[in-house]
């Protein structure tokens, strides 16, 4: 990777290398997308790219932005019993939205499918950033 590129990418990525625990997560997005992508027959591009580019801000700019930073700093001050009380607090939401028709649920669906499109990028972008998984190497002297 030329290191033009790799100076602009390092401000979206850690300062360390990918663990497998995310690269299992990237293959499993993946396999999920896949099988969401072939088993549905009527996909909704425009909320699927919606989808997409929230989770596309989300994960670079926004999460470099000031106010990334200060939620993500606000995540990591507060307890793991807190950590849990957003998650689950976030599904609630999310369930009471899917059960009340709010929007249908294909909607919500594709846009979710973009999301985790979205994150398998990053999750691959990160892995050729960094050129090696905790513990593995890329072989970055050879000429391939």
């Amino acid at each position: 990777m030329p290191s033009g590129v790799r100076a602009i990418l390092s401000a979206y990525f850690p300062d360390r290398s990918p663990t497998w625990a995310e690269v299992l997560t990237g293959a499993l997005i993946g396999v999920s997308v896949g099988v969401d992508a072939l088993s549905s027959a009527t996909v909704s591009w425009p909320a699927g790219v919606a989808g997409f580019l929230i989770f596309t801000v989300a994960l670079g700019p926004g999460a470099n932005s000031s106010l990334g930073g200060q939620i993500g700093q606000w995540f990591r001050n507060i307890s793991v019993t807190g950590r849990v009380a957003v998650i689950v607090l976030f599904m609630l939401i999310t369930g009471v939205v899917l059960r009340f028709d709010a929007v249908p649920d294909a909607l919500i669906a594709d846009a979710a499918s973009g999301g985790l499109l979205a994150t398998l990028l990053y999750v691959i972008v990160y892995i050729a950033w960094a050129g090696e998984v905790s513990g593995w190497k890329a072989d970055r002297d050879s000429g391939d």
